[in-house]
């Protein structure tokens, strides 16, 4: 299977339905409106990609699978956004509005390079997106995504990103800005 990013607006309750177990529906009935949209449509649009309704479990560190598979998947949500990278290689995903106010935290995150390339709320962002991104794809509880994770190159423009941890690691991951919204990507 080819790599595949997926991006969509949230589904309705209705058009998530068909692509969808019955226990994750029920499940879903005891959540707030837009936690059950944004669950079921993740799970709506994987199964749709892959053709067949699937089952997500979940890993020790929490991270979703489809049971019975070896594909790997990312998930990320926000307010009116999904998106889920499907792959045969680790793979990860976040997606944020380019609109989000993250000066008042950013103080506790970005170090000092990362303050010099944050020279706008969309980079500011995407840095956010990255480290979340990274911290997702390196599936490793015990690295802190404050502390550990920094980003050390980003190009807006050529839609790439650069992002290292204390312990060694690195990946180059994909900007992408779409209808108001960054996705940081990793397959």
């Amino acid at each position: 299977m080819d790599s595949k990013l997926i991006i969509s607006d949230l589904l309705t309750i209705e058009q998530c339905r068909a692509w969808v177990t019955p226990s994750d529906f029920v499940l879903s009935e005891n959540f707030s409106d837009s936690r059950r949209a944004e669950f079921l449509s993740w799970r709506a649009l994987l199964s749709r990609h892959l053709g067949r309704v699937v089952e997500i479990e979940y890993d020790s560190l929490g991270a979703p699978r489809v049971v019975g598979s070896e594909l790997h998947i990312g998930v990320s949500h926000t307010t009116q956004r999904v998106a889920v990278v499907v792959s045969n290689n680790p793979c990860a995903v976040d997606v944020e509005s380019s609109q989000r106010d993250l000066q008042r935290i950013s103080s506790r995150f970005l170090t000092t390079e990362e303050r010099r390339m944050a020279v706008d709320n969309r980079a500011l962002v995407a840095i956010w997106c990255s480290r979340e991104c990274y911290y997702k794809l390196r599936h490793d509880k015990s690295l802190s995504l404050l502390t550990d994770i920094c980003v050390s190159k980003i190009d807006m423009a050529a839609g790439s990103v650069t992002v290292t941890d204390n312990r060694g690691g690195q990946a180059t991951m994909q900007i992408l800005e779409q209808n108001g919204y960054i996705v940081v990507y990793f397959v």
